[in-house]
Formats: C-alpha cells, sequence, structure tokens
C-alpha cells in the first residue's frame, strides 16, 4: 500500500491527475469539498458529480484513468495493490479475495476512515517521527478494514489465541534488544512463525498492547532504571532509549507517568 496526499496548494488547479493501468485499486479521500470533475476511462468520459468532505471514492485502476480537477482540491490517495489484498487473506487464513467494490457512483462515507485520517495526516507530515512500527500497524489496519468491509473478506470464526510463552520471550528480547531499532512488525512475526497479522493480535491478546504500545512502555522503563541510577543527562538518556530527542522523551514519559522526568528523578531521590 502506498498513502498520499494531493492537493491544489501543491500542485495548482486546472490539472490533469493520470495513472497507467496497472492491478490495484484507489481510494480517494476528500479532506475538503470538492465541485464536480471529469475523468477518463480508456478515452470514455464521465462527469462525477461533487463530492462532500469526508466523502470517499474506489476507483479500479484496471484502465488507464485520467482525471481533470479545474478547481481547488485536497484528498488522500490509497493505493491498494491486488496482490495485498491476496496476501492478507492468506495470512489470515481465510478464503482469498481479489477485489473491492466500485460500482456505485455515488462517494461513500465511513466512520472508520474518518477516525483513522488524522494519524495518517501525521504520519505524512512528520514522517521521521514516528517508528516504523506506528506506520506498519496503521496500513495494516487500513488494508483489513478496507479488505473486510470493501472486499468481503470473511474474520476467522475461531478467536485468535494468544502467543506461546516462548514466542513473548523471543518477541520481546527482539523489541528491548536495541530500543533505537526500527524494527519491522514482518520481522517480529517472523521471529514468531506467524504472519505478521496473526502476530499482532496474538501480541496483544497476550500483553495487553501491540508491540509498539509495548516497546514504548519498555522504553520509559528503561529510563526511570537510568534516572535512578546514573546522573546521565535527559538528551543522551532519550537517544540511548530510542527517543528521537529530549522533548520526544519528556512528551511520551509525561503521559505514561503523569510528571516530567526530570520531577520524577527529584522526587525518587528526595525519599532515599
Amino acid at each position: 500500500m502506498i498513502i498520499s496526499r494531493v492537493n491544489s496548494l501543491e500542485l495548482g488547479t486546472g490539472i490533469y491527475l493520470s495513472s497507467k493501468a496497472e492491478d490495484a485499486f484507489v481510494i480517494a479521500y476528500q479532506l475538503s469539498d470538492l465541485p464536480s470533475y471529469e475523468v477518463w476511462n480508456d478515452g470514455r468520459h464521465t462527469q462525477r458529480p461533487a463530492e462532500k468532505k469526508s466523502a470517499f471514492k474506489i476507483f479500479d485502476l484496471h484502465l488507464d484513468t485520467l482525471a481533470h480537477i479545474d478547481t481547488s482540491f485536497d484528498f488522500l490517495l490509497i493505493h491498494v495493490p491486488r496482490p495485498a489484498l491476496i496476501a492478507l487473506a492468506d495470512s489470515n487464513d481465510v478464503p482469498p479475495i481479489d477485489w473491492i467494490a466500485t460500482q456505485s457512483r455515488d462517494s461513500k462515507q465511513d466512520p472508520v476512515l474518518d477516525g483513522l485520517h488524522p494519524s495518517v495526516l501525521h504520519l505524512l507530515s512528520h514522517p521521521d517521527a514516528h517508528h516504523r512500527l506506528v506506520r506498519e500497524h496503521l496500513m495494516l489496519t487500513l488494508l483489513s478494514h478496507v479488505a473486510t468491509r470493501y472486499g468481503g473478506m470473511k474474520s476467522r470464526r475461531a478467536s485468535v489465541g494468544g502467543l506461546a510463552p516462548w514466542q513473548v520471550r523471543r518477541a520481546k528480547e527482539a523489541l528491548g534488544d536495541d530500543l533505537g531499532t526500527n524494527i519491522s512488525l514482518a520481522d517480529l512475526a517472523q521471529h514468531c512463525a506467524l504472519s505478521p497479522s496473526h502476530f499482532s493480535r496474538a501480541f496483544k491478546a497476550s500483553t495487553g498492547l501491540s508491540p509498539f504500545a509495548w516497546l514504548q512502555r519498555h522504553r520509559v522503563e528503561r529510563v526511570k532504571d537510568m534516572l535512578r541510577h546514573t546522573d546521565v543527562s535527559l538528551a543522551e538518556i532519550a537517544i540511548s532509549c530510542g527517543f528521537a530527542d529530549q522533548s520526544h522523551l519528556g512528551r511520551l514519559f509525561a503521559r505514561q507517568v503523569g510528571t516530567p522526568p526530570g520531577s520524577w528523578q527529584r522526587a525518587q531521590r528526595a525519599g532515599q
């Protein structure tokens, strides 16, 4: 999957957007109202109706596509290759799917996309501020939702249990060995001989946390240990524990612990 933001502030108005035929779908999610626009599929012209903010449309890209937008616009494009749908179903051990419903001419509303799009925009605006696990988890969530709701993918009947003890141990070791690593969901799943989607669900069933949430909590515990027993600066602790910088450490620490790291350190040492 590829997610991108396309708007007239960067591209201007009166432009043509084109896509060569490929084995994929694209979801266009409107971030602002979009007046009527023109589309050509293999040369066949249609006039698309206006679309409201938060509406979205699914396009099958099996034909050469050209769109002409003559006014201001702002939308997210979620590119979904057909093989990604097949691989997702296979990894969940459910019947294969290779399509998404696109037959409706009317744009749709989707509360899940409404809820997820702010996170997507933040990731696009701050690509270096988020761990790889966050990006992959968000992409997997989007793909699973689209495949289930618009591709007819069936959920597994049996609920997914947790990881075996050896899998929990191996996953935590992989996450904790290098707190600054950008380990992927696929790498973690491979350590446990599972598919990424199965691993993600099973890890949360076992620990009560997503892999990234567990990693963040583990980082904060490591910070506490260093604050108790060393005189290393917060800037050095931040880098040592995998944070982007001291400010990043301070925000997460205060959110989890309820107090800034400096205040927490002083309180701990005063109580000794």
